[in-house]
């Protein structure tokens, strides 16, 4: 039994979507579901998958470049696409439709007001019983003695994690960990994830879900290493999964740690319908005897995923951290506290009486440090944005347009982001 397209067209949340191919493609088999909201890396589609997006950035000017697009595509086995218009892309232009159509795609188009989240779940729940359906009809006996064998194996990994971790020279440790496939003298990562409930009002995770959780996210990734023969070892830590990875031994064509990271993330981002899994990821280290530096850069990376530090981004690397390495390391609270008041805290008061942007306006200008760029992001003309600036300047005392300034306001921005999410500004 699979999922075909024509089977998840016939899912309540689809009646609401139009199919614009017609029958061409409706066979094809359903094996993963992807969001993009942005259309420009697509080196990284899988065959099988369902592709929804936003389509921003799609070019509906150029015949070539949606032609292009749409040979990817084929050559990917992409299963099927669906468009949400009315945000970015207004009407799906007819030619990208029938270069999909040629290639045997099918492509949905989906009204503003249906939920890509609803659109998923509902998506990912129909893969998981077709999953859970033919676990139970190939669940034979040489099956199941290769998952015991496997199991046992990462126990042993995970036993073999808490003995380095928790003694004072994991030098000793050199014969077991090269038992692991791991070689002792090359370079790691560590990777750590948690899963986060969507609905941030309900009641946390109970200890029992998250343990199945972290034990299903811990064999799938484990298997997915595997298959790519990379060395690794699993090891645990409170309710995380903690993963070493060796990327410099990967048979991938670019063994890079963030392209390994980003495959692992993408077979794992959707364990389950209702929760959202989170990454941390280290800053490569000589060797496995780093493996407690590299743990707690993971972590801290973990954590600033969790607290949506960094735009939202459910993946973070320690490296792309930036001042938050430095602020999530100040323990004094009283201290953060008073660089916020005595820099962005009257642009907060300010927007809180006047209903004004000043702290998206800082925000847009430290990130691009140019009038021009800024302006552009926020929709505003020059003049506009100047004024806005020179505002920050009277409420702050500080000028961002002067470098000394410029950082003073870019660190109490962050030690803002950093209060709020922790809720410590009430």
């Amino acid at each position: 039994m699979s999922l075909t397209v024509e089977k998840a067209l016939q899912i309540e949340i689809f009646k609401e979507c139009r199919l614009l191919t017609g029958p061409a493609g409706l066979q094809n088999e359903i094996l993963w579901v992807n969001i993009l909201e942005i259309l420009d890396d697509l080196r990284h589609i899988e065959p099988g998958e369902f592709l929804i997006t936003t389509a921003h950035g799609f070019n509906v000017e150029s015949l070539e470049n949606q032609k292009i697009m749409a040979d990817l595509f084929a050559s990917k086995r992409l299963g099927a696409m669906a468009i949400q218009t009315g945000h970015y892309l207004k009407e799906i232009p007819s030619a990208f439709v029938q270069f999909l159509k040629d290639n045997s795609i099918p492509l949905i188009q989906i009204p503003p007001e249906v939920s890509f989240k609803n659109l998923t779940r509902a998506l990912m729940n129909e893969l998981m019983a077709v999953d859970r359906e033919e676990h139970s009809v190939q669940s034979g006996r040489k099956d199941r003695t290769y998952d015991e064998r496997f199991i046992s194996q990462l126990e042993a990994m995970k036993s073999l994690w808490r003995q380095i971790v928790e003694h004072d020279s994991p030098e000793l440790f050199h014969m077991e960990i090269e038992r692991m496939n791991v070689n002792p003298e090359n370079p790691i990562m560590v990777l750590m994830l948690t899963a986060c409930k969507d609905d941030r009002e309900s009641e946390y995770m109970s200890a029992e879900k998250n343990y199945q959780l972290m034990r299903e996210a811990e064999i799938k990734a484990a298997k997915f290493l595997k298959s790519q023969s990379i060395p690794f070892m699993v090891g645990p830590k409170d309710d995380s999964l903690v993963l070493l990875i060796q990327p410099g031994e990967s048979k991938l064509t670019s063994p890079d740690e963030f392209l390994i990271a980003k495959m692992l993330y993408d077979n794992l981002k959707n364990l389950a319908p209702d929760c959202t899994i989170r990454f941390g990821q280290s800053n490569i280290h000589k060797s496995y005897k780093d493996l407690k530096q590299a743990q707690g850069e993971a972590a801290k990376a973990q954590l600033a995923a969790q607290l949506e530090l960094l735009d939202y981004t459910n993946m973070v690397s320690f490296r792309a951290m930036n001042l938050y390495r430095l602020i999530m390391d100040i323990d004094n609270m009283d201290m953060l506290k008073g660089i916020f008041q005595e820099t962005v805290e009257p642009l907060l008061h300010y927007d809180q009486r006047s209903g004004g942007g000043l702290l998206q306006t800082l925000r847009v200008y430290l990130q691009y440090c140019s009038l021009k760029k800024a302006s552009e992001a926020l929709y505003v003309h020059r003049h506009t944005l100047r004024y806005r600036l020179k505002q920050i300047e009277e409420l702050t005392g500080f000028n961002p347009l002067l470098p000394n300034d410029h950082l003073q306001l870019n660190i109490g921005l962050h030690i803002y982001y950093y209060l709020k999410a922790l809720n410590l500004l009430t």
